[in-house]
């Protein structure tokens, strides 16, 4: 093969589908390569139309089709759509949704991803008839005519749902119009004009009138079967199909790691002029036209083309002409003997309209990618042109293998439309990946699922157990990928909702054992509203053990690099190497060694959190910690955190003074008033929270303190410690540590840290020589520190860096009387291994909000995933006398319990009167907040248990349109008017009643 251009091909990196017996592209490709026809009988309940027309026709609606399930079914939350809104969404639009979601899922592209990029839409949709159905209904309201009335609003929808920037359009070219939407998409992407591009087509049919035309036009089968290449092709078959594609640059594809189906090397759209009999049937010269200007374009040569996917309807007239022109362009140049091979998909699944290229061009993609040709289907007696000795064009009658020819596959995919419009496109291969760097297996993985509902989080978490271990012989259902791919995939290249589960295991049974205890218990599912302030913890000492985080340093290399680079400055500091020590497994008991180890562990595991994509927004030290969280900072270099830990705590070591410290489960009001007559020989140290006290100072003076409070039954319990920080027992090295430390300089702060000597955020320069004796000696205000945090009201995750829980409980304390929204992970703890421990707290830290860089977490290569469990309701007007305030749309999806309907308001209802309106002065909050609710339940025709009081209106679905109708209700039944503006800002359905009742009252 020989491309005579160099521009970058385009990859086709994703796919979906609905199509008749396929809701994926692997079930399409099982379905054409083992010879399977999928048609049958129109459903008798598709066409419930009362009209004289279509009682008259029952002969034609009699025929054969191919039909897609539960058109009428839709996952409305999962896209932000009311129900008020999704009665009115044409099916084509809503199914549609669900497979480009697929497509994008498919392509290992979190949707998040693409948010303010310049990715393109281009769709196509064929006019299904649900906007008369909608009409007959009553429904003739703006959502309406949007959903249904103008089809060109879809891509626009699907734009601002993933907040993309590039080019939005709709297309229109009969049949042709999806495979020329591809066509237009990648010259938008060889122009540079979007660097990422989704496609599109949708084709249902609602009602029958279309059936009448082309029924009487002699367009329509009557054997019921696309016999494409057959001389007794009598016409199509009429199908429904959805189909979606995510094309991106090859270059760029490599680079992400993706496995494209196949690569795009170019196409041509043309006319065919006048060069037919009619607008409707086709012209021989067009035809050639086309594919002449494809080839060139793809700067390929029509005799190095295997296959062809043609148009193929099975229409006597458009087949012969499609065959004859195929004939006489792959046949130049071609050598003798070695025919390209033709076919189509529409033998197997009948002709699905506005969706037939890309159907014909996901079925050409998927035999690129398998090497292998599908069988075409009912073909008994060929064309002439194909029973021609010489001619260059085969009808692939079985499935067999790529034409062996020492280079890349190469095949053209055409699609025709009854206005004329001619579209061709040019396949190849697509070069693989590199392959993926070695990486070593972590110890323990961690597995993350998200749904936007507990429902579907349960359904993906069985379909990932059975992922990972299988509940049938691997031989029956082909090879289980591995285990570190999988975990890989689903936290890098999925989209991350608010119910999220996150489970960790050393291999993939254990894995799938933990999925499956999760859906068999009915673990709770906590919903996560965004992500959280993430806060940093250094503790003091305390949480030290012999050779803690040791099997780090053979499993993370962030963790490795950091406590190396500190290990190597405590060496220059003192003569010895913390990293040495912790994998000899020393036991620490010096201050001198207890203190470095520890502030080394710190520092390598914060770098290890932050490499895992989990930044702080705020850094607290407790006593030592803070020398870490200074480094973490940016504050101190390695080398000076290492001089302040070191020289401090050699100082320590050889301190003179007798001291103790004592933890005490008080107050801190409480532990000075037992302090009493000891004051001047005791003080209070640490406060760490409102319930736990360290008290410090002379250790005789200490036992005098805690004996009765002992007696009381009051927790005391002394520290490991010979010396007495945080009080007057350290002043005797203030000036030598002044001394000593005088050459650290400090740098502004990257991260804020704040300080539990001064209790305030603190700029970074000032933590000088001077500052780290005050650390030393002030109380740890910690407890101040922590309701500092949590003061802001923002949801919280205090993420403890030590090598055992210290803080914990403080912490916890802390959050439960304050009433914040505010968890605490930690990182290690001395009786697990490092590694599992370690993984667990990023499970847990992900289920609570965090947004970890998976490829940094657990690097692999990208495999197939299941795909989303849909919880979809159904959403359909009832008939002609249905009234669009008995209009239903009816909960039947997966795991939604009985089918319960969701009546929709009708907009041109007259409240009836009721009397005066309410006095709000004279109500409560709640009850205001009651009524209001009440009518915003109305207008989005939502249950009133899923309208959260607490949530802002717009993300309850609340759009300028609705918001106009609830002002109105609003004035009708409250008596009160309320700018839209307040109806649409950020206020939530509480906030907004309360500023009702405020303004009844004034």
């Amino acid at each position: 093969m020989n491309v005579k251009h160099g521009r970058d091909p385009i990859a086709i990196v994703g796919a979906g589908c609905r199509l008749p017996g396929a809701r994926t592209p692997d079930e399409l490709w099982r379905i054409v390569s083992e010879g399977r026809d999928v048609l049958g009988t129109i459903p008798q309940d598709r066409f419930n139309v009362e009209h004289d027309a279509a009682r008259r026709r029952r002969d034609v609606l009699s025929g054969a089709g191919g039909y897609l399930d539960d058109v009428a079914g839709f996952d409305a939350r999962f896209f932000g759509v009311t129900p008020f809104e999704a009665l009115r969404l044409d099916p084509q639009q809503r199914v549609l949704l669900e497979v480009i979601w697929e497509a994008l899922d498919d392509a290992g592209i979190p949707a998040e991803s693409l948010a303010g990029s310049d990715t393109g839409v281009y769709a196509s949709l064929q006019p299904s008839g649900y906007w008369d159905l909608l009409r007959r209904s009553g429904m003739y309201d703006m959502h309406a005519a949007l959903g249904a009335a103008v089809a060109g609003i879809f891509p626009g929808r699907v734009s601002t749902l993933l907040d993309l920037r590039g080019p939005s359009m709709g297309l229109d070219a009969a049949c042709a119009t999806s495979l020329l939407a591809v066509h237009v998409a990648c010259r938008a992407l060889w122009s540079g004009e979007v660097e990422l591009a989704i496609v599109g087509g949708s084709n249902l049919q609602l009602v029958p009138d279309l059936y009448f035309s082309l029924g009487d036009a002699g367009v329509i089968s009557g054997s019921g079967k696309c016999r494409f290449g057959d001389v007794s092709g009598d016409g199509y078959v009429r199908s429904e199909g959805v189909v979606s594609m995510i094309l991106k640059p090859l270059s760029r594809a490599l680079a992400d790691g993706d496995r494209p189906y196949a690569v795009i090397l170019g196409g041509a759209a043309t006319h065919d002029g006048r060069t037919g009999p009619s607008l409707v049937a086709p012209g021989l010269e067009g035809h050639k036209q086309m594919l002449r200007a494809a080839y060139r374009d793809a700067g390929i040569e029509p005799a190095d083309v295997d296959y062809v996917e043609a148009h193929g309807p099975g229409t006597h007239t458009g087949d012969s002409t499609e065959l004859a022109a195929l004939d006489a362009i792959m046949g130049e140049g071609r050598e003798d003997g070695r025919r390209c091979l033709v076919g189509s998909v529409k033998s197997n699944i009948g002709h699905t309209e506005f969706a037939a290229g890309l159907a014909g061009l996901l079925k050409t993609a998927l035999a690129v990618r398998h090497r292998t040709v599908p069988a075409t289907l009912h073909v008994e007696e060929p064309h002439a042109v194909l029973l021609d000795p010489g001619t260059a064009v085969e009808l692939a009658l079985c499935t067999q293998d790529w034409p062996d020819r020492a280079a890349p596959a190469v095949a053209g995919v055409s699609s025709f439309g009854m206005s004329g419009t001619n579209i061709h496109l040019v396949l190849s291969e697509a070069p693989q990946a590199a392959p993926p760097v070695p990486y070593r297996p972590r110890p323990s993985r961690v597995l993350p699922l998200s749904a936007r509902d507990p429902h579907a989080l349960r359904a993906l978490a069985t379909a990932y157990a059975d992922l990972l271990d299988p509940p049938a012989p691997a031989d029956l259902l082909g090879s289980t990928p591995e285990v570190g791919d999988v975990c890989f995939s689903a936290g890098a290249r999925r989209s991350h909702h608010d119910h999220r589960l996150a489970v960790t295991g050393e291999d993939a049974r254990s894995l799938a054992a933990a999925l499956r205890r999760f859906v068999r218990d009915g673990g709770d599912v906590r919903r996560v509203t965004g992500a959280p302030k993430v806060v940093f913890v250094f503790p003091g000492q305390g949480g030290q053990w012999a050779g803690m985080g040791r099997r780090l340093l053979a499993t993370e290399p962030a963790f490795a690099a950091h406590l190396r680079a500190c290990s190597q400055a405590v060496h220059a500091e003192l003569g010895w190497s913390p990293a040495d020590a912790l994998l000899d497994g020393e036991p620490l008991t010096r201050v001198d060694r207890i203190q470095p180890a520890l502030w080394a562990v710190q520092v390598a595991l914060a770098a290890v959190w932050r490499e895992w994509g989990v930044e702080p927004d705020l850094l607290i030290g407790h006593s030592m910690g803070e020398i870490a969280a200074a480094v973490t900072a940016g504050a101190l270099s390695v080398a000076d955190g290492a001089a302040v830990v070191a020289r401090r705590s050699r100082m320590l070591s050889r301190l003179d003074v007798p001291g103790a410290m004592w933890v005490v489960g008080l107050g801190e009001e409480q532990v000075r008033a037992a302090i009493g007559e000891e004051a001047g020989r005791a003080c209070v140290g640490v406060v760490n929270s409102r319930h736990s006290t360290v008290l410090s100072g002379d250790p005789v003076a200490l036992e005098r303190i805690v004996g009765p409070l002992r007696a009381r039954g009051v927790f005391c319990r002394r520290v490991e410690v010979d010396y007495a920080s945080h009080a007057p027992q350290v002043e005797p090295v203030r000036e030598r540590l002044l001394g000593e430390l005088s050459g650290i300089r400090p740098y502004p702060c990257a991260i804020p840290v704040h300080s539990s000597a001064w209790d305030r955020v603190v700029g970074g320069e000032e933590l000088d020589a001077s500052y780290w004796f005050q650390n030393l000696r002030l109380p740890v205000r910690f407890a101040d520190a922590a309701r500092a945090a949590l003061a802001d009201g923002r949801p919280t995750l205090f993420v403890e860096l030590s090598p055992h829980p210290v803080l914990g409980s403080a912490l916890e304390e802390e959050i439960e009387a304050t009433g914040a929204r505010a968890d605490v992970v930690t990182s290690l703890h001395r009786d697990e291994p490092d590694c599992a421990a370690l993984t667990a707290a990023l499970a847990r830290a992900y289920e609570l909000g965090c947004r970890p860089r998976w490829d940094h977490v657990q690097p692999g290569a990208g495999v197939p995933l299941p795909g989303y469990p849909w919880q979809r309701r159904r959403f359909w007007p009832d008939g002609p006398k249905t009234t669009a305030r008995t209009a239903t749309a009816t909960a039947t999806g997966a795991g939604t319990g009985a089918a319960s309907p969701v009546v929709a308001e009708d907009p041109g209802r007259a409240v009836a009167a009721t009397g005066a309106k309410p006095d709000l002065a004279a109500l409560s909050e709640s009850e205001v907040a009651g009524r209001v609710a009440d009518l915003a339940a109305q207008v989005l025709s939502l249950p009133g248990h899923e309208i959260g009081v607490d949530v802002p209106l717009t993300l309850l679905g609340l759009d300028s349109v609705l918001a106009t109708r609830f002002k109105e209700r609003m004035r009708r039944d409250l008596g009160v008017d309320v700018p839209l503006r307040d109806l649409l800002g950020p206020d939530t359905l509480l906030e907004l009643a309360t500023r009702l009742r405020a303004s009844a009252t004034a």
